[in-house]
């Protein structure tokens, strides 16, 4: 998710109904996704996703990694109200795997920015579906630079 929200479509219908999704991509998260986005306040967004075949593992789980890239997508949302014009990329992810997400799934991120200091950004987060916890999370981010505008 970007900081300008027109980009994206509101959902009218169906499960997602009142959520954003973002629009379609030809980039990993348009592999993996469509991402929803929820949120009144930008300081407490939720990020999900409905877990489909392509998404499980051969034991017919949801995929670690899946659950990682939904994690790690979050906190970059999560950092966004802080990242001014610039970007950020992970530093470091840690993960607790508490229970598996099936088939059909909505799996919903929800978090927090714990510290933002000059160059890195702590986040901590929870994956769940329903009142189940999937996965448990924290991470550092460190910020990028604004892209320069017109020539350089």
């Amino acid at each position: 998710m970007s900081a300008d929200a027109s980009q994206y479509e509101k959902i009218t219908e169906g499960e997602f109904a009142g959520w954003l999704r973002a629009p379609e991509s030809d980039t990993f998260n348009g592999l993996v996704g469509p991402y929803y986005y929820q949120s009144d306040d930008p300081a407490n967004v939720k990020v999900a996703f409905k877990a489909e075949k392509r998404h499980l593992n051969g034991g017919g789980t949801v995929h670690g990694g899946c659950l990682l890239t939904l994690a790690d997508t979050s906190l970059f949302v999560f950092a966004l109200p802080h990242l001014a014009d610039g970007g950020a990329v992970t530093l470091q992810l840690d993960s607790q795997f508490l229970s598996p997400g099936r088939e059909g799934d909505i799996i919903v991120a929800t978090g927090e920015i714990t510290r933002v200091g000059k160059s890195v950004i702590f986040g901590r987060g929870q994956l769940t579906c329903g009142d189940r916890i999937l996965l448990s999370y924290s991470g550092i981010m460190s910020r990028l630079a604004a892209k320069p505008s017109g020539d350089a």
